[in-house]
């Protein structure tokens, strides 16, 4: 296999994520503020689940045109996104940005945009105006959709007037007829998946340049669903892979044979998340009466990476303009009568950097 391969900078980094980020709150020496806090819930398990209805609402956009759910969806559906602030909140503005740049992609597959947060609309309409957001913001005063939803953030006080009636972040993908089919939510606040990688993983196409290295028995293609990216942004490598026709390669988990993996090398500022595989069918080779996991078919390997949102990862990241992310496909080919050699293919992908969005609203 040929490619061509960039020098790249690997050195590892944990993150140590402080419980107060999460709940929004800054902490000093000798404060009590962390047995004050009511414990984090679980994400994943508030709100509308998949194959549940979701509660329908009629809301102000930044244009002061109400918006029901209906109205809002594309031929193939909606995605809905609850963000906690489109004024204060830097991932939040980030975010909405970035949902901003592929808004034109998603009503091209006929998904619905919109965004809802519990702003009035005069901020919405400041935000939309310097942003150019063209996809309607929904203000929900006194939190009232928020609520209906289930994700109500309840570790916020009461006393705290700027962040009390906050959402927990997350995305809804819904159906025509009002169903989630998917959600994304993450536990860190901070966290934001990004259009693209929300495609990647439903295994939808994502319109971006990917690079391609080919074997007799493998064709690859490769891609990093964002070329920009910022702390927090959760986002994601592809690699869509063709077996040969006659050519099967192992599932992960396989003994006795080479499955196919993709190993990342540790970066500072960059966290690895778990990798998706889809589910490998059954292959039996008659000569050794043996039945193995194997893929055969056009498959696709989405592995997930989110830019360390930690203070101190964002001190580590603040000079630089890109970062470079380098590893290994590794894998055994084989087809009904042969093994071929395993191989072990390098590979390297690049993502710009940008500062969160930390301008306010204008007062």
């Amino acid at each position: 296999m040929r490619l061509s391969t960039a020098s790249v900078n690997s050195k590892g980094m944990a993150w140590g994520l402080a419980l107060g980020l999460a709940f929004g709150l800054t902490t000093t020496a000798g404060s009590n503020a962390w047995a004050q806090t009511p414990a984090m819930p679980d994400v994943q398990r508030l709100g509308p689940q998949v194959g549940a209805p979701v509660p329908s609402f009629a809301l102000v956009d930044q244009t002061g045109q109400t918006r029901s759910l209906p109205s809002l969806m594309g031929p193939n559906g909606l995605m809905l996104v609850f963000s906690r602030s489109a004024d204060w909140c830097p991932y939040c503005k980030t975010q909405l940005v970035e949902l901003q740049a592929r808004s034109a992609a998603l009503k091209k597959d006929g998904i619905g945009l919109a965004a809802i947060t519990y702003d009035p609309v005069p901020v919405l309409a400041d935000f939309a105006r310097r942003r150019g957001i063209t996809f309607p913001l929904l203000s929900d005063p006194g939190s009232a959709t928020i609520t209906r939803y289930g994700i109500f953030n309840t570790t916020v006080p009461e006393s705290n007037t700027q962040s009390y009636g906050i959402p927990f972040p997350g995305t809804f993908m819904i159906s025509r007829q009002g169903v989630v089919t998917s959600r994304f939510f993450e536990q860190a606040y901070q966290e934001r998946s990004t259009v693209g990688s929300i495609l990647a993983r439903l295994g939808n196409n994502v319109s971006v340049a990917a690079t391609r290295v080919s074997s007799p028995q493998l064709e690859v293609s490769t891609y990093v669903t964002d070329a920009t990216v910022a702390p927090g942004t959760h986002f994601s490598i592809v690699l869509d892979v063709t077996p040969a026709a006659g050519i099967h390669v192992y599932a992960p988990g396989v003994t006795g044979y080479k499955p196919i993996g993709l190993s990342l090398q540790p970066q500072a500022g960059v966290l690895l998340r778990d990798a998706q595989y889809p589910k490998a069918v059954p292959y039996t080779f008659t000569p050794l009466n043996e039945t193995v996991p194997v893929f055969q078919r056009p498959f696709r390997i989405v592995q997930d990476l989110a830019i360390d949102a930690s203070p101190q990862a964002q001190t580590t990241l603040r000079e630089l303009t890109s970062i470079a992310l380098a590893g290994v496909l590794t894998y055994q080919a084989c087809n009904d009568t042969v093994c071929f050699t395993p191989q072990t293919v390098p590979l390297t992908w690049t993502v710009n950097l940008r500062p969160l969005d930390r301008e306010r609203a204008a007062r």
